[in-house]
């Protein structure tokens, strides 16, 4: 059914499809058309795509600092990486501590210090980890060290995360942060 009152188109006209906005090219300064990249500032030839990585005519634009290093981390972010160094012993004694105070121990005076303190604490956790192990294979014999090691476990793991919500919260503070009860092997 057709509509008696519906305009006619006028004579010689095409049904041509619609092409949306995005398929025709912008004024210069708008953004370029969907999968296009203008580079830096100049925009695109119409139908074609600025290589990746290669911006102006095949140049490479190193990104970050040209010096080889990494740049320092802001006093916030400094802060927040001696948090985190603390913290990471909640869920990885030793490993994460030394995992994130290899990746910033030079981009900060908080996160090498406070790393190294996290990591001295995370070392002497898992030796702690360790020689309960031993005590309770000796348990395995019997006596009363079979009535102790269970709760040694349990016991230790409340001490780390309480030691290290303290030292999370001095790192937070820019405030450096010693464990009470920490061999010092990192220094």
């Amino acid at each position: 059914m057709s509509d008696q009152n519906a305009p006619t188109p006028p004579p010689g006209h095409q049904d041509q499809p619609r092409q949306p906005p995005y398929d025709r090219p912008g004024p210069y300064g708008q953004q370029p058309p969907y999968g296009q990249q203008a580079p830096h500032g100049q925009q695109v030839p119409y139908g074609q795509q600025a290589p990746y990585g290669h911006p102006q005519g095949g140049q490479y634009q190193q990104s970050g600092p040209q010096n080889g290093t990494e740049p320092p981390l802001t006093r916030d972010g400094d802060r927040l990486v001696g948090t985190f160094d603390h913290l990471l012993n909640i869920v990885a004694p030793a490993v994460g501590p030394l995992i994130l105070w290899l990746v910033t121990r030079r981009r900060g005076p908080l996160a090498d210090s406070e790393g190294r303190e996290a990591l001295n604490f995370g070392i002497t956790v898992a030796i702690v980890y360790l020689g309960i192990g031993v005590i309770s294979l000796l348990s395995l014999i019997g006596g009363p060290l079979a009535l102790i090691v269970p709760l040694l476990y349990p016991m230790l793991w409340v001490a780390v995360v309480v030691y290290a919500i303290l030292g999370a919260v001095q790192a937070n503070k820019g405030l450096p942060y010693r464990y009470p009860v920490t061999f010092r092997f990192v220094s």
